[in-house]
């Protein structure tokens, strides 16, 4: 029997969402991190592909293109020169393969990732050669009662790891591959 990844993907939410209370896959960035990152791009996010809105005004994170779950970031180029990624995080597997796919074939500039610190997985290796810092706390997302029951990373892909560790390094330890 081949598996089903829509059946999967349904899984992993259940899983991912079991102690918050909330079932869906829609978590808003933390507005602090939101600043920091327009704060680390010099006041503009070229693109998000996984935003919550393409309304300007309810955007989580302004952006000046972004694509939501209805227009679907995965089936698009991210041709940019800033990009910041918070995903669905039930499906990694897809999403962190294809934002280091944009970066290596030179669509995007400099990335972004707030991430589910998950190195066991396949997908990590996609993400495992890139700078990373792993996030001291548990971040609240969005609405949240309560902060995320996992750990979160901030993984860089981009030419200036100082700019990174100086916006990015109050967050937790730099980790880099050697």
């Amino acid at each position: 029997m081949m598996p089903d990844p829509m059946t999967d993907t349904i899984c992993a939410l259940e899983v991912l969402t079991a102690n918050t209370g909330n079932r869906h896959d829609c978590w808003n960035t933390p507005v602090q991190f939101v600043g920091d990152v327009v704060k680390f791009f010099g006041g503009t996010v070229d693109l998000d592909p996984c935003s919550n809105s393409e309304v300007k005004s309810e955007q989580n994170v302004p952006a000046n293109r972004v694509y939501t779950i209805e227009t679907n970031g995965l089936a698009h180029d991210w041709v940019a020169d800033s990009v910041f990624m918070n995903h669905p995080y039930s499906n990694s597997e897809q999403w962190v393969p294809y934002a280091a796919l944009q970066y290596e074939s030179g669509n995007a500039k400099e990335l972004v990732l707030l991430i589910k610190v998950d190195i066991s997985t396949k997908w990590w290796q996609s993400i495992s050669k890139y700078p990373w810092i792993a996030v001291n706390s548990r971040m609240k997302f969005g609405g949240a009662g309560s902060a995320a029951p996992f750990q979160s990373g901030i993984i860089y892909l981009g030419n200036d790891l100082d700019r990174f560790k100086q916006v990015f390094g109050k967050y937790g330890q730099l980790y880099q591959p050697i």
